[in-house]
């Protein structure tokens, strides 16, 4: 029987990636997608439109594959956004811009999936960090490191718990990701030493994987050679 995953922003270009090799491997995939819609769908995997800043929204998305699913294997939660600021010219504003989007998303979504996976025997949750947030750097891009770092911060609290209840939540940290539009704002960078979604994806599989049920607290640095 086919193991189930929930990716969320499966229509970005890391989310594609993912979703694209979790078929690949045989899991059932559910993704979501934001307002803007969805191209290039995958014809075997289920896609929701869902507005994951939504509390009560996600909750009742969450429910619906309960009722739909035993059980959840791993949720990969891809949704996020970036935006350049630092502390002259900040607003609270920007900083809510940016919590709402990189924090809230996940927040609101690994409540309810930590409750469904403790009730059925435990699961695997991906969550996604930020060089800035861990490396320095953050300057120039203050609230979303920031917004970043509490994603980061909240994984490890839920690994505090999650020992006892078979739940592990891994964090990966990305560099510049080589995506269309990193290449069109940074045209004369060395897109050779980007990290591609597509390797990002293969040690986000092994996360969720047989093979790393052993890993505790795990975070992973995919920095490439930048």
């Amino acid at each position: 029987m086919s193991k189930n995953i929930l990716i969320t922003g499966s229509s970005g270009n890391l989310g594609r990636a993912i979703s694209n090799l979790s078929v690949e491997a045989g899991y059932r995939v559910i993704g979501t997608h934001g307002s803007r819609g969805l191209k290039d769908k995958h014809d075997k995997i289920e896609y929701f439109e869902v507005d994951l800043t939504s509390e009560t929204q996600t909750s009742d998305f969450i429910n619906v594959l309960r009722s739909s699913y035993m059980d959840l294997h791993a949720a990969i939660l891809l949704t996020g956004g970036f935006a350049m600021s630092n502390i002259s010219n900040t607003t609270t504003d920007d900083l809510m811009d940016m919590y709402e989007l990189n924090f809230l998303t996940v927040f609101n979504c690994i409540k309810p999936v930590y409750k469904w996976m403790k009730e059925s025997g435990g699961g695997r949750i991906v969550v996604v960090g930020a060089k800035p947030a861990v490396e320095g750097g953050a300057s120039e891009v203050l609230p979303y490191a920031l917004s970043k770092g509490s994603v980061i911060q909240l994984g490890e609290i839920l690994n505090e718990t999650g020992r006892q209840d078979n739940i592990v939540v891994s964090t990966i940290i990305p560099s510049i990701i080589d995506t269309p539009a990193n290449r069109a704002a940074m045209p004369n960078a060395n897109f050779e030493d980007w990290v591609t979604p597509e390797n990002i994806a293969g040690n986000v599989l092994h996360l969720v994987s047989k093979e790393s049920m052993d890993l505790r607290d795990p975070m992973l640095k995919l920095y490439g050679k930048s």
